[in-house]
Formats: structure tokens, sequence, C-alpha cells
């Protein structure tokens, strides 16, 4: 009796995160796909649960990746199937069965047509781009918390600014006149920030849009870019203990000038 087929969990937790976060996607959302907890999902990724197959192949096919790789059998990602060929249109042999003179009639009258309102094909609505939207705003001189898995994908603003990975409210007006309250901003993860620039923060359980700049000292300081609301300023200690996380950068028109009072 051949011995059962065993997998190495690690190895699989390993290539499922690293797949997750070459896309983006968090545990929630892979929850929805597999039709599972999010419990669950936590533990594939913890190494301490390993899916049935069936998951496995769903995940695979929802990666482009193997099965073999996702469980660490194969190192490269699979090669995506060759997609099968349009059908040829029906005007072609027809096209081709005429002579040259028959080809430019065909043309012609083809020309003609398309200038007819009731020959023109209709066009295909545009495809309607979504972005995440995080429903619990981030603060601009009140503390807010932030659920990282509360959000709804609304329509991405064909005006939006380019490269944004998610979108939120702010409230308050530490940030004005630049960003009012009540202003949707979008926010790109992994950005550089310069010294001065505008992020969404998380500081001990809560989160704000501020400009941000560090003094020689290591102090990390969190300001508001209305001067009457200093008072929303948030300064960290290198030594203090407390956490700070940068989400990302807040995509703007142009750059913040300095703070007047800083």
């Amino acid at each position: 009796m051949a011995a059962p087929v065993t997998y190495d969990r690690n190895l699989f937790a390993d290539n499922l995160q690293r797949l997750m976060k070459q896309h983006r996607e968090k545990q929630v959302d892979i929850a929805n796909l597999l039709g599972v907890s999010k419990s669950t999902v936590s533990a594939y990724c913890s190494g301490s649960q390993m899916p049935r197959m069936d998951k496995i192949e769903q995940l695979a096919l929802h990666f482009g990746v193997t099965r073999g790789f996702l469980l660490g059998e194969t190192a490269q990602p699979a090669v995506p199937a060759p997609q099968p060929e349009e059908p040829e249109a029906p005007v072609l042999p027809i096209y081709r069965a005429l002579n040259e003179r028959g080809q430019n009639e065909l043309l012609r009258y083809g020309r003609y047509l398309v200038q007819q309102p009731s020959y023109k094909a209709e066009k295909e609505p545009e495809k309607l781009v979504m972005i995440k939207h995080y429903l619990v705003p981030a603060a601009a001189g009140y503390a807010s918390p932030i659920e990282g898995e509360d959000y709804e994908n609304i329509p991405l603003d064909p005006a939006a600014p380019v490269g944004a990975d998610f979108c939120l409210t702010i409230r308050g007006d530490s940030m004005e006149p630049y960003i009012p309250d009540g202003s949707l901003v979008y926010v790109r993860r992994d950005a550089p920030l310069q010294e001065f620039d505008v992020g969404i923060f998380f500081v001990d359980g809560d989160v704000f849009c501020k400009q941000w700049c560090e003094d020689y000292g290591g102090t990390l300081h969190l300001l508001s870019a209305n001067p009457v609301r200093q008072d929303a300023n948030i300064s960290i200690a290198r030594d203090s203990g407390r956490s700070c996380v940068c989400f990302g950068k807040v995509l703007l028109d142009h750059r913040l000038p300095q703070p007047s009072y800083y």
C-alpha cells in the first residue's frame, strides 16, 4: 500500500503569502474567493492548516500558477495556456474570392455602410474600474479608528490620480485649506515619502492624515497643514515605545509647502 502524500504546510503558506502580496490581496479577499472564513485563510497563511486539494486548484487558477508551484513542487509559475484563435470574419472569404475590381467595390460599399447610423454597431460600454473605499474615515484633527477589512468597492473617478491603491474620506479641519473636511483622498501604498509629504498614518490604534517630518533627535512629527490646528499635531519620540505605521502617500495635484509655523 502506497504511503499517503504529504505536503510542507509552511512552504505552501510562504508561497500563498507571496502571491497575495504580489496581487495586493488580503485574507478577506481569499476567504471570499474560496467560500471559507477569514480565520481559515489565516490558518492557511500561518501553516497551521492545509486547504483541500480543490481549494488549492482554485487558488492556482486564481493566481495563474500551477498546483505544484503552490505546493513547492515546482519552482516556476505556470505558463499561461495559449488562447484560442478568434474565428475568421465571414466577410474575408468573400473578399478573397473577388478580383481587384470586386474587392475595391466591396470596400467602397462597406465605407458607405459605416457612415449610415442605422448600420453602425453599438459601442460596448466602457469597463467600470473600481477602487477600495475604506468606510471609517481617517482623522485630520480628531482620532478615528479604521478597520483594515471595512471597505466598499466604488467606481474610480476618471479624474483620480494615477496609481492610487485605495481611497478614504477625511474628517476634521487640520489639513485645510488643502484637504477640506469631507474630502475623498486617494492613497498609494509603498510610495516613497519625502519630508512634509502628506501620508495616512496609523498611530496607537488611530488613523491620521498628516504631513510628516523627523527632527535631528529622531522624533517623528505628524503636522497639521492648518496653522490654527497645531493642537492636532502628533510627536513620537524614538524611544517612546509608541507605534506608527504609514499606510501610504496621499496623491495630490501639487506638493504642500512646509507648515508656516514649523
